[in-house]
């Protein structure tokens, strides 16, 4: 017995095989279409620590003394039959040790996440035909914005000056780029991720996840309580995030105003700034087109006498021709409708003279007589690596709220502020289950919100209700897991159901910090109110999607509150017993669905480098030349999805930056 006959046991024991279905062809064991090996390479490429941890769970789940310490059974995960490995598995997801949850969703979320998102030993997935789960077809673009550029692909080690080396391509790099270009300035853009034409975006979710994300899609909070999804790829979030178009909160721009004391962000020059942003990214609902997954809360909302304008309403969106043709939208937009970063303000950097090095990951910033003087960098595609060298008379760190402050800290930045202010709206679901096909992948990603709920905390604290694309994939993560047939009976149902999520605006925060390879980490935990704030959430979606028409609901919870045989209308009384069960299991970590894609705030304004890594400008305490241009920036969460307002921080920030360069 060892380690692979162990990851072996686990993955079948969680996907076993199915041989006969009269619907649909043969479900493999997992392990028949080498998931084991594949995870086993996927760990490999993480840090030394992860890898420790992942090796101990396998060494937990092969011991009889830790299992006898643990279960009261002196036994070997791999030499129990089928149905005591089902049997040993729900004791761990359900268990009351948060170390034994912990384990097994981090298994269960990469293996079932693996299985359903692919096609299987090169065959299509046999869950794929019984959802009617279509692959989109390769996309017609006649004009791709980006024909005739590319980005530069070093032949050889880069030594070079320029203005400005601005670190990431997503909402706030492109911003800040396009804005010194036009201005005469030389700049140079690093992205980690890698450059995709639109037409060769990836159309299959796992090849997209692999691709397109940060750690391929499986990062999480320290405890791994927390799924952390943020866009890897030139472009950034803007390239792979649903299109929602919102501004932020006035309460947080009071906020940010106070506690970061960034002067005009709570008045009109700020208002003009988004704006102006909102005008480049075509901001409109005239494209918002409402499929079945958001219909089923403005049903509800309409149902339950809700005002729209006021309690709910259209979200706007970034498209123009979209057309609702393939509903990939999460996965890069193949048909160039997406108003992303490569269509608006990094093409017209790149059209400006900036030079964009993808794939080239950041490693530090120079620091020299408290200035910064330059960055160094590598580039790696396939076999080959060069190191990349600019000089610079100011370096802008626009990597995101997960990486940014990781740069910084490699960097020798270490004041206290660095890394702290980690904020993440963190999200949840609810399934509801209606009488005819949902499709969540089809069409739009969000396209109606819900905000009655937001102000039932102070300063806009409570939740409030959107809708996720959900593919195959992305169900398997969030689905629970209570016996290997029960899960198989809900991704088979996943095609009537529909998945609104519910968010709140933390008042929690967190930190990142660097392992000792300089890898971030993010340690995050929820407080009560953030917790109560989601049981609230969970709570109203269960009204708006009864009141919509559900005739069954499902919590992602552990063990999971499930009401409604999908044969008539949900009654007044089965609505309230779910409530009640919902509200009593609660929301705890690692037997709860919970992910996050808005991270912000971990290199705050302010005017204190104990609490603030930069100044109110943006420009890092301590260090001249060195900027914050993204939406690490912000003091605290905006209440809304974040892309309008990072694109619009980066425009102030750009302002304070060209004072700076031209005083200079």
């Amino acid at each position: 017995m060892g380690a692979p006959d162990t990851l072996r046991a686990l993955v079948d024991a969680l996907l076993p095989a199915r041989s006969t279905d009269p619907r649909g062809p043969p479900y493999p064991a997992a392990s028949a279409v080498g998931l084991d090996q594949e995870i086993a390479e996927i760990v490999g490429g993480l840090s030394r620590g992860e890898q420790r941890d992942f090796a101990r769970l396998l060494s937990t789940l092969d011991s009889p003394l830790a299992n006898l310490l643990l279960t009261g059974r002196p036994v070997r995960l791999a030499r129990l039959d089928s149905s005591a490995r089902e049997r040993y598995l729900r004791g761990w997801a359900a268990s009351r040790l948060a170390a034994k949850r912990k384990g097994f969703y981090a298994i269960k979320r990469l293996a079932a996440g693996l299985y359903y998102s692919g096609p299987l030993a090169g065959g299509p997935n046999p869950l794929w035909s019984r959802i009617h789960y279509d692959l989109p077809t390769a996309p017609s673009v006649p004009l791709d914005p980006l024909d005739g550029l590319s980005p530069v692909r070093p032949d050889h080690d880069v030594e070079a000056k320029v203005d400005v080396c601005v670190i990431g391509s997503g909402a706030g790099g492109g911003v800040i780029a396009d804005r010194l270009v036009r201005v005469g300035y030389t700049t140079a853009v690093l992205e980690a991720g890698g450059w995709f034409a639109h037409r060769s975006y990836p159309r299959v979710e796992r090849d997209a996840r692999d691709q397109l994300f940060a750690g391929r899609g499986l990062l999480t909070t320290q405890d791994g309580a927390i799924g952390l999804l943020a866009g890897a790829t030139v472009g950034g979030g803007t390239a792979i995030n649903w299109m929602t178009c919102l501004p932020p909160r006035p309460e947080a721009r009071t906020e940010w105003a106070r506690d970061g004391a960034m002067e005009g962000i709570d008045g009109p020059d700020f208002d003009r700034q988004l704006q102006m942003v909102a005008d480049r990214i075509h901001v409109s609902t005239m494209e918002s087109d409402v499929n079945a997954n958001n219909d089923s809360l403005r049903r509800g909302c309409v149902a339950l006498g809700f005002h729209q304008g006021t309690d709910w309403d259209v979200i706007p969106r970034n498209a123009v021709g979209c057309e609702s043709r393939c509903g990939f939208c999460a996965f890069g937009c193949p048909y160039a409708a997406r108003q992303s970063g490569p269509v608006t303000f990094l093409l017209d950097a790149l059209h400006g003279g900036a030079r964009l090095y993808s794939s080239t990951r950041a490693d530090y910033v120079e620091v020299e007589q408290g200035r910064a003087t330059g960055v160094r960098a590598t580039f790696r595609d396939g076999k080959v690596t060069r190191q990349v060298h600019f000089h610079a008379r100011a370096v802008v760190v626009a990597a995101g709220a997960l990486q940014t402050p990781a740069l910084l800290l490699r960097s020798g930045i270490r004041h206290a502020g660095v890394g702290a202010g980690l904020r993440l709206d963190p999200t949840t679901a609810l399934a509801g289950e209606f009488p005819t096909p949902v499709r969540t992948w089809v069409g739009p990603p969000q396209t109606i919100g819900v905000y009655r709920f937001q102000t039932s905390d102070a300063d806009a604290h409570g939740p409030w209700i959107e809708v996720a694309p959900a593919h195959p994939g992305l169900s398997a993560i969030a689905l629970p897991w209570a016996g290997a047939e029960d899960f198989r009976r809900l991704m088979e149902r996943s095609e009537y159901v529909a998945t609104p999520i519910v968010l709140v605006r933390d008042v929690g925060e967190g930190r990142v910090t660097i392992d000792s390879e300089g890898r971030p980490r993010f340690d995050y935990a929820l407080t009560r109110r953030d917790r109560q704030n989601l049981v609230r959430g969970v709570v109203e979606t269960a009204r708006i999607l009864r009141a919509g028409g559900a005739n069954r609901l499902l919590s992602l919870q552990t063990p999971y509150a499930e009401v409604g045989d999908g044969s008539g209308p949900l009654s007044e009384g089965e609505l309230d017993r779910f409530i009640a069960q919902v509200e009593r299991i609660g929301i705890r970590d690692n037997a709860t669905a919970l992910f996050s894609a808005h991270p912000i705030g971990s290199a705050r304004a302010g005017r204190d480098p104990r609490t603030s890594a930069t100044r109110p400008s943006g420009e890092i305490h301590g260090v001249e030349g060195l900027w914050v241009g993204d939406g690490s920036l912000l003091p605290s969460a905006p209440g809304a999805n974040p892309m309008m307002s990072i694109l619009a921080v980066a425009q102030r920030t750009a302002d304070q930056l060209l004072v700076k360069l031209g005083a200079s």
